[in-house]
């Protein structure tokens, strides 16, 4: 968190005052997922793959090229744990901030970001039915803008502190780590 305040506060600094008229810049999207966790607990693998959404709102800078706001996504993963057969649809959330530039080079695009929290809770299936909550952790992004629509690949690193329900066994779901590849279309919208 402290890396993107400090990145933010230098690219303010580089831009003279005359060239920082700000705008609004908005960005809904729609994206694939796949992730990759593991139970600290056991060292077990779990994977999440689905659809969801994701909407940036913030403000751009510095004739459209550097963008600042908060980023959320919501997603329907299903959810599959490797060492006990646990499978069920999953809902997860996600929200924090970003800062990106759009450079005016074949409209390649790059941001950061930190999540600041989300929950992934998988439906009951059997005898397990659980929740992670207090999701934390960097998300990158990389893409390309062709005219209105722009592709792109975001990857988060999350960490889900709190672990809670059934799990048979396993006394504690707490440090649930999922490592998420996202592909998304978005139409980012710089007013």
């Amino acid at each position: 968190m402290k890396l993107l305040k400090l990145a933010f506060t230098a690219a303010v600094l580089l831009f003279s005052t005359q060239s920082m008229a700000a705008g609004f810049y908005f960005e809904p999207a729609v994206f694939y997922e796949s992730g990759k966790g593991n139970v600290d607990i056991d060292n077990s693998e779990a994977t999440t793959k689905g659809m969801g959404v994701d909407l940036k709102l913030g403000m751009h800078f510095v004739d459209h090229m550097l963008f600042v706001g908060v980023d959320g996504s919501y997603s329907k993963p299903k959810f599959k744990h490797d060492n006990t057969g646990y499978e069920a649809d999953a809902t997860s959330s996600t929200y924090g901030g970003i800062i990106g530039v759009q450079t005016p080079l074949l409209g390649l695009r790059f941001w950061a970001g930190y999540v600041a929290g989300g929950t992934l809770d998988p439906e009951e299936s059997g005898i397990f039915d659980v929740k992670f909550d207090e999701a934390k952790g960097p998300k990158f992004g990389v893409g390309i803008k062709i005219f209105l629509v722009a592709i792109n690949f975001e990857y988060m690193d999350l960490k889900y502190s709190k672990g809670t329900g059934n799990w048979g066994s396993i006394p504690s779901l707490d440090d649930f780590g999922n490592k998420v590849s996202m592909i998304s279309v978005s139409l980012p919208f710089m007013f």
